[in-house]
């Protein structure tokens, strides 16, 4: 069995993430529910493998997330409790398939086995992972490849954080806590924390090859983790496969020389036995030895000659070959060179979108605290208004309480809390205006109100909002 590995951790909040993924989401996905499991063509549900049902996982998290809050200070400097906000993390999972197909693996025995040794090994990683944070693990064999879903909780958490769970996530955040201690900015903080973050992940990955892949027989990576096409990859392929075909053919022609050698060598004995032979018997058979000497002398040479000849174009092969191993690596390089020009690139413009984007939010800032101050501007110029016509004075039982007779006065001073800021103004006002009041018939009191009025009232038409 061969293939490159798949494990991978995410964690979900209860707000649906920009591709539509939730705590709900994921885990009706995994209990096969017919809305969320329209991309498998015969769905059929999850087998148990470690833990509780989906269900009784939605329950677990639920609950946590009921029982769990956040201490938050206000602005008076009280302390008050808070629930769990919607997109907070609060569940993380790990997801890990299997090379082989799934009807391979439900056909034959030894597929099978080697998945379920695969799941085992999978098993015994996340226990030794999260402990009992890790509350279930279960099966889908209706897809292409069988895989298996483990959903991990942090349970003695009262913030509910299931990104803290991440040893990925862990890492970033505690390199962006020493680059501020450092002194670096935000910015320069994040960037460390986003390289922690990686590393992180690439020594998880390592130690999950380790402790689970390398002992089911799974390789580290596949051709795309190289970033190679489908014709590198092949080219690769095809070298590999043409250098052992040169290798096989050098020795297949060494063999042959050496075959030649030795053929050589027999022949050349047989001759000399057949000379000794000759000169014993006559001084006539002298010439023949002679000639006999000067053929095997000439196969001598010949056969070092096409030996010579067998070396040099083996020779010229190899190094053709050599140039177009290094012409492909050439070409891998260049391609390689290319997507990392084209990943910086997109890396760049990525760059300008998040700063436009917090341009515009300091803009939107800027324009909400401008409209709150003048809010809060007309509230007041009103609430003196009122104060001059009767319609906000302090209550007759209680004096350190103002009735407001317009409920969206009341409103609107209520919600900028402005009464508590300005009712000491509003007593001076009150106490003054009725002072003066006392002193006149009711026809000039409704002259002297409408005269000190007057310059109120413009005051309040001229806010923004208030212009005809």
């Amino acid at each position: 069995m061969s293939g490159p590995q798949f494990m991978h951790l995410q964690s979900y909040s209860r707000k649906a993430n920009e591709g539509g993924q939730s705590v709900e989401q994921v885990l009706a996905e995994a209990s096969r529910a017919p809305e969320y499991s329209k991309h498998v063509s015969d769905p059929r549900p999850p087998s148990l493998v470690y833990g509780v049902s989906v269900d009784e996982v939605r329950k677990l998290h639920d609950e946590m997330v009921a029982a769990g809050g956040v201490e938050v200070t206000l602005k008076d400097g009280r302390t008050a409790r808070r629930g769990i906000r919607k997109d907070r993390h609060t569940l993380m999972t790990a997801v890990a398939s299997h090379p082989l197909p799934t009807d391979l693996v439900n056909r034959k025995p030894d597929a099978r086995a080697d998945y379920e040794l695969w799941r085992d090994h999978n098993l015994a990683w996340l226990k030794a992972q999260f402990g009992d944070k890790l509350v279930s693990v279960i099966e889908h064999s209706d897809e292409k490849h069988p895989h298996i879903h483990a959903y991990i909780l942090p349970l003695d958490d009262p913030t509910c954080s299931a990104r803290q769970l991440n040893p990925a996530w862990q890492a970033k955040e505690e390199a962006m806590e020493v680059a501020r201690a450092a002194g670096h900015d935000d910015k320069a903080a994040l960037k460390l924390g986003n390289a922690a973050y990686r590393a992180r992940v690439r020594e998880l990955q390592d130690h999950y090859y380790k402790h689970v892949s390398l002992a089911s027989g799974l390789t580290r990576t596949g051709p795309k983790r190289e970033r190679l096409s489908r014709q590198q990859w092949k080219a690769r392929k095809d070298a590999a496969k043409l250098t052992a075909q040169i290798s096989q053919e050098i020795d297949g022609r060494l063999e042959d020389v050496v075959d030649a050698e030795d053929g050589l060598e027999r022949s050349l004995a047989a001759k000399a036995e057949e000379i000794v032979e000759k000169l014993d018997l006559a001084d006539q058979a002298l010439e023949e030895a002679e000639a006999d000497r000067a053929e095997a002398k000439r196969l001598r040479e010949q056969a070092a000659r096409d030996a010579q000849n067998a070396e040099a174009r083996i020779q010229q092969q190899l190094d053709q070959k050599q140039e177009e191993l290094e012409a492909l690596h050439r070409q891998q390089r260049e391609a390689e060179r290319a997507d990392l020009h084209r990943a910086r690139q997109e890396a760049e413009q990525e760059a300008r979108r998040l700063r436009d984007a917090q341009a515009q939010i300091n803009q939107d800032r800027a324009d909400a605290l401008r409209n709150a101050a003048k809010e809060a501007a007309r509230v007041v110029l009103e609430l003196f208004l009122g104060v001059l016509d009767g319609s906000v004075r302090p209550s007759p039982d209680d004096p350190r309480i103002w009735t407001i007779r317009d409920d969206d006065l009341r409103e609107r001073a209520t919600k900028l809390d402005l009464i508590e800021l300005i009712k000491d103004t509003m007593k001076a006002l009150h106490d003054a205006w009725r002072q003066l009041s006392e002193r006149l018939s009711p026809t000039d009191q409704a002259a002297a109100s409408e005269q000190i009025a007057e310059p109120v009232k413009a005051a309040v038409d001229r806010q923004p909002g208030n212009q005809p």
